[in-house]
């Protein structure tokens, strides 16, 4: 697997308490990490756990703007080889389909992000409703990819197994080696 430079963006689902097992899971495999994640990400996890995982702070709505005038959406997109937003909720995924960027993670990944891959985390009912099929297309559509989600059991009170649960950390570390790999490989002349 090739290793690279991650950025984790954290959004405000349930699954977002999944999270720091991501990061650290990919800090594993030898990739250098950075998190941003959005002010409702941490309804579910700590900023503080975050940290602790990437092994550095994370970025926020807060840190946008860099005192030396540089912005950090700018920044984080330049250096990110890849970014994965893990856990995707469909709100995330409908603003970055719609090209909203008003928050750090939305602009990073308008600010010309090189590899975009989503980790869809919600009800089964919010997976399979039309509008969110219609995002997942349109981001499909500009080349951004997409693991998971999976069948299983929801971390809310949902009694019955559905489709989107956020996939299990080894099968997201394996789509950010693959997404990596095929970039190298698009690249090559």
């Amino acid at each position: 697997m090739d290793a690279g430079k991650i950025l984790v963006g954290v959004t405000g689902g349930i699954a977002a308490y999944k999270a720091p097992g991501v990061i650290r899971r990919l800090r594993e495999a030898g990739h250098e990490v950075k998190v941003a994640a959005t002010e409702a990400a941490f309804r579910f996890v700590p900023e503080e756990t975050l940290a602790v995982a990437a092994g550095e702070h994370v970025h926020t709505d807060e840190t946008w703007w860099e005192r030396s005038g540089r912005v950090e959406h700018v920044s984080l997109a330049r250096w990110a080889d890849l970014v994965l937003v893990a856990p995707a909720t469909a709100d995330a995924m409908a603003r970055a389909s719609v090209g909203l960027g008003d928050d750090l993670l939305s602009a990073t990944i308008l600010a010309g992000a090189r590899t975009v891959l989503w980790a869809p985390a919600m009800n089964p009912e919010m997976w399979s409703n039309p509008s969110t099929a219609r995002n997942v297309e349109t981001l499909r559509g500009w080349g951004h990819r997409f693991v998971g989600p999976s069948e299983g059991l929801m971390a809310s009170t949902e009694e019955l197994p559905g489709v989107g649960r956020l996939a299990e950390e080894a099968e997201i570390v394996a789509a950010v080696g693959e997404a990596l790999g095929s970039r190298t490989t698009d690249a090559s002349p």
